[in-house]
């Protein structure tokens, strides 16, 4: 099937996504997944908090165009200003297909808990950066533009990311007087 049928991004941007290598992470002594924190265990390094056990793959840059939800917004709360930073990345089904970040079953192989480093624009400049910690990290996904029929079957053009930073990890640094 042609490209040109499965439609295009406008208002290009690039996301510098680091992806969660569970294995990785798995093997690292007094490390792993804590199910009752729904996050990965930190290691003890002779601080209160201790060092993350979170390993990541290589810098993965894809083409995105970029969706708002409350992006930068402010919103007052009792112990002063809260940031809210949700955002949603959109990207070209074709281009993970060319990826080769869908796999046999057809879904996407980027998953919940990969984190965001950087937006770009297309010629490589630094738009946005997010602090980690706490860290902008996908959190759902959603399949949407199934094209457009009189060109033939209607296939999935487009996945939505939803990211947002992380509230474990901010909950973390309030307790650790770092914010």
């Amino acid at each position: 099937m042609s490209l040109a049928t499965r439609g295009r991004l406008i208002n290009k941007f690039v996301a510098v996504i680091c992806r969660l290598d569970t294995v990785a992470s798995a093997a690292v002594v007094g490390g792993g997944y804590d199910p009752e924190f729904d996050s990965l265990k930190p290691v003890a390094n002779g601080t209160q908090i201790g060092a993350t056990s979170r390993r990541e793959m290589a810098d993965l840059r894809l083409p995105v165009q970029l969706d708002r939800t409350n992006w930068g917004e402010n919103n007052p709360m009792r112990g002063g200003r809260q940031i809210v930073a949700d955002i949603v990345l959109v990207f070209h089904w074709p281009d993970l297909e060319n990826s080769g970040l869908i796999d046999s079953d057809g879904e996407p192989t980027l998953k919940v808990g990969d984190r965001i480093a950087k937006l770009e624009t297309v010629k490589g400049e630094v738009e946005a950066t997010f602090d980690n910690p706490p860290g902008m990290f996908i959190t759902g996904f959603e399949r949407a533009g199934h094209g457009l029929s009189p060109f033939g079957t209607p296939r999935t053009n487009l996945l939505f990311a939803y990211c947002s930073y992380a509230k474990v990890a901010i909950a973390g640094a309030v307790a650790a007087g770092g914010i």
